[in-house]
């Protein structure tokens, strides 16, 4: 289990969004991956003598009462990890948790470290937050298990009242049609921790076809450093 101190901010209202939006989504962010759960499994031997995922940076901010964390989570095994849930839980001064709030990572490939970020609370600022992982949910995948989407060239343009929009490319690298991306956004500070984690979304994605994508920060903390990862739905 890991523990943030993080930082609160003053009240505003957060929020993300994507690039050739559908009315409503086709896919939840905070549910399991259907690309990631269709993987080939891995060998029976190789899923039973695996390690437990591991969360190596956390980060967090809080807006309103609203927590925006980011994390980065490695994958110690030669197999794939699917659909691991991550635990987020606030809590107050005294130690009493206010909440715990779960969102899942389709997919972490063997030997690697992804960027994973998400929102948490119900209007209470908390004191600390703390970050597990579920072990119990993980889905071990054949160890050439890879992601469909690679994020390309992206830039940051400040818009003032500390909001930011995040403007890139995501390419879909497989040879399938994928209907969304979900992208998660972490702001690093000048000392490079983690200060803060948003989500966004890209849609309609074509077989071997890269598309522009957008991410706005309504509201997000100082920051030396913006870095996208993307998550198959």
């Amino acid at each position: 289990m890991a523990t943030d101190e993080g930082t609160a901010g003053f009240p505003s209202t957060p929020s993300s969004q994507g690039t050739d939006a559908p009315e409503q989504s086709p896919s939840s962010p905070s549910g399991a991956s259907a690309f990631a759960a269709n993987l080939p499994d891995a060998d029976a031997a190789d899923a039973v003598s695996v390690q437990p995922l591991i969360i190596e940076e956390t980060g967090w901010w809080a807006k309103d009462g609203y927590v925006h964390y980011g994390i980065t989570v490695r994958n110690p095994n030669n197999v794939a990890a699917a659909n691991a849930v991550v635990q987020v839980t606030l809590l107050d001064a005294q130690g009493t948790a206010q909440g715990t709030w779960e969102r899942t990572i389709g997919l972490v490939e063997a030997e690697q470290t992804v960027g994973f970020a998400g929102e948490a609370g119900d209007g209470l600022v908390p004191d600390r937050v703390e970050f597990a992982m579920d072990d119990n949910s993980v889905t071990w995948k054949d160890g050439s298990s890879t992601s469909p989407f690679a994020i390309g060239t992206f830039s940051e343009e400040d818009k003032l009242y500390f909001r930011y929009e995040i403007t890139g490319q995501i390419t879909n690298a497989t040879d399938a049609y994928e209907s969304t991306a979900n992208l998660s956004v972490l702001l690093r500070d000048d000392e490079g921790r983690i200060a803060a984690g948003y989500t966004g979304s890209a849609y309609r994605i074509k077989a071997q076809r890269t598309k522009d994508f957008l991410v706005t920060l309504h509201s997000a903390p100082d920051h030396a450093k913006v870095e996208v990862y993307a998550q198959p739905a």
